[in-house]
């Protein structure tokens, strides 16, 4: 795959290449990409510009109503990388984040993704993991334990909500960017990391997946070999989660907006399978 690949990608499987959301549709996003010198970049840049990418992941995330607006900013970083700043209110996306799955994308089969899924997937997933942070945060949204944690509990319910094939290629999509990242063995200071290690992100996302649907996940214990130990308590977890949502963060979701941007997904060439 070259460079210039992934953005293009992203723009038909988002539905980005629409552009902006439909006319009278308003949501607290904006976007900034800027601009990169470094030869690597340059071009995931452009094209990520040229087909509004992050207008197409804000479009992603216009059901919910924030009272202040969120800004997804593309950038070079020096590093692989997402993250949510709560001083800014913006949401960076790392050009070299793109990269990289780029780069991974040819390990997917074990996944039966496609290369383009296994860009696009894992993309997205990220978008909903950082807006869980900020979600987090402009509602002050109260949370026990590790925010990054419930940051991919939320990201993961909001896929599931999204529907469909849609939702079973992200989360598989999900599941093997973590598992592509637990390859390396992991030392103290990821031990001593705010994030969960990248083997137990993978079998957290698996879980909420069959959690949520056994049949349509059935990837989780086929592919992903979630035990059955785990497996037993996985709708727990998931109704959990959709609990905390529901009571925390639901009144800021308008729902007839989810079903306009669920019905899009279903259309979408993203949830075809390789089968």
């Amino acid at each position: 795959m070259t460079t210039a690949v992934p953005a293009v990608l992203l723009a038909t499987l988002l539905g980005a290449g629409q552009g902006a959301p439909p006319p009278g549709k308003t949501h607290a996003f904006r976007v900034v990409y800027e601009d990169t010198s470094k030869p690597d970049l340059a071009p995931i840049a452009q094209k990520m510009k040229e087909r509004k990418i992050l207008e197409g992941a804000a479009e992603m995330l216009s059901a919910l109503k924030l009272p202040r607006t969120l800004t997804l900013k593309g950038t070079s970083c020096g590093e692989a990388n997402a993250w949510y700043d709560n001083q800014t209110d913006v949401i960076t996306f790392c050009y070299e984040l793109v990269r990289d799955f780029i780069k991974s994308a040819g390990n997917s089969t074990k996944f039966n993704l496609t290369p383009e899924q296994a860009v696009i997937g894992p993309f997205m997933f990220i978008v909903l993991h950082e807006t869980a942070h900020a979600v987090f945060s402009v509602l002050a949204v109260p949370i026990l334990g590790r925010e990054e944690d419930a940051a991919d509990q939320v990201a993961a319910y909001a896929a599931t909500q999204l529907g469909g094939d849609f939702a079973e290629r992200m989360l598989r999509a999900a599941a093997f960017m973590y598992d592509s990242d637990s390859a390396r063995k992991p030392g103290e200071d990821d031990f001593a990391d705010v994030h969960g290690l990248d083997r137990q992100r993978f079998y957290n996302v698996l879980c909420l997946a069959w959690g949520s649907d056994p049949k349509r996940y059935a990837f989780a214990k086929d592919l992903g070999k979630l035990p059955e130990e785990r497996a037993e308590g996985c709708a727990d977890e998931y109704h959990q989660v959709r609990y905390a949502v529901q009571t925390l963060i639901r009144k800021n979701v308008d729902q007839n907006e989810v079903e306009r941007i669920r019905q899009k997904a279903a259309r979408s060439k993203f949830g075809r399978s390789t089968n």
